[in-house]
């Protein structure tokens, strides 16, 4: 926390009343403040002050108290605001924002004012949004990002020359090395799996490329509609067990053919969606069919939310 005071110190301000508790070197209740950053502590004593000086010990209706040498030494003290204390009125801290305005501190504030901030990022509803599965959005963010250690990423790293990666090849297909593309969702296998849950998406016409797939979740990234929320998690689930199945296989002597995996993906999705609630509608009743869901999970708009 002490780190942060170098962040924090130009938000933390006085907000001065009869100057009984502001320390006049140290406290920000100027925009030239603090003084001790102008003024060092052997010109301060020299001139009769201390270190533990209050901001009524050097103000009174006729101004400044502090020796006239100093305006000419200092200009600096010549831009100080102009005002008067008031005797009825106690100082109190206040933050004052990057926009430079006066608000009561609350950490909501606080945290936006520190924070470094970047431009948002357009897909991050894709993948996390209330209803998602955690350990799928996670997989999608490194799918994203490119950061799945798969072989055709390994074989970059074979900087020795005593590994032939040569021998690589896709767990599920064996038609070569796997990479973010093949595994999603070119190769035969995988393809295969998404052939047999897009269409639970309504995602029939979109092809088997992670650019054409990631490209209309984008398109639907802030939409609340029910069918564009399951085409989320549908295209989660899909990708997540894709690449647990291809670790099984890599790894284990266990394999699940595609329509077993298929079965996997939709149960998965199915048991999400029975933990939420659905508006009354002619979409609702199609999605309660579709999926082979309660109707209970369907509320009047009145309950919704």
């Amino acid at each position: 926390m002490l780190s942060l005071r170098s962040h924090i110190r130009n938000h933390i301000w006085t907000n001065v009343g009869n100057g009984k508790t502001t320390f006049v070197w140290f406290d920000k209740w100027d925009e030239v403040c603090p003084l001790f950053s102008i003024l060092t502590p052997r010109i301060i004593a020299n001139v009769g002050f201390s270190l533990e000086t209050k901001l009524c010990d050097v103000r009174d209706r006729d101004g400044w108290r502090w020796p006239l040498m100093w305006s000419n030494r200092f200009p600096m003290l010549g831009l100080l605001s102009d005002f008067n204390l008031d005797d009825a009125t106690h100082d109190k801290l206040v933050w004052k924002s990057r926009l430079g305005n006066i608000i009561e501190f609350g950490t909501a504030s606080v945290w936006d004012d520190i924070r470094v901030t970047q431009p948002e990022i357009q897909w991050s509803n894709l993948i996390w949004f209330p209803q998602a599965i955690p350990r799928h959005s996670f997989i999608m963010w490194l799918i994203i990002h490119k950061k799945l250690k798969t072989q055709d990423v390994m074989c970059k790293w074979n900087t020795s020359g005593n590994a032939n990666f040569n021998l690589m090849c896709c767990s599920l297909c064996s038609s070569g090395p796997d990479s973010h593309e093949h595994l999603f969702f070119e190769c035969g296998y995988a393809s295969r799996v998404w052939d047999g849950v897009k269409a639970k998406a309504d995602m029939r016409a979109i092809s088997n490329r992670w650019s054409d797939i990631f490209g209309h979740l984008t398109g639907v990234v802030n939409s609340k509609k029910a069918m564009h929320v399951i085409s989320r998690l549908v295209v989660s689930a899909s990708a997540y067990f894709i690449w647990n199945e291809r670790n099984r296989r890599l790894f284990t002597r266990k394999r699940r053919e595609h329509d077993q995996l298929v079965n996997v993906i939709l149960s998965t999705v199915r048991l999400k969606l029975q933990s939420m609630k659905f508006k009354q509608s002619i979409h609702s009743d199609r999605i309660l069919q579709e999926w082979t869901l309660p109707r209970g999970i369907i509320v009047a708009d009145d309950d919704y939310g």
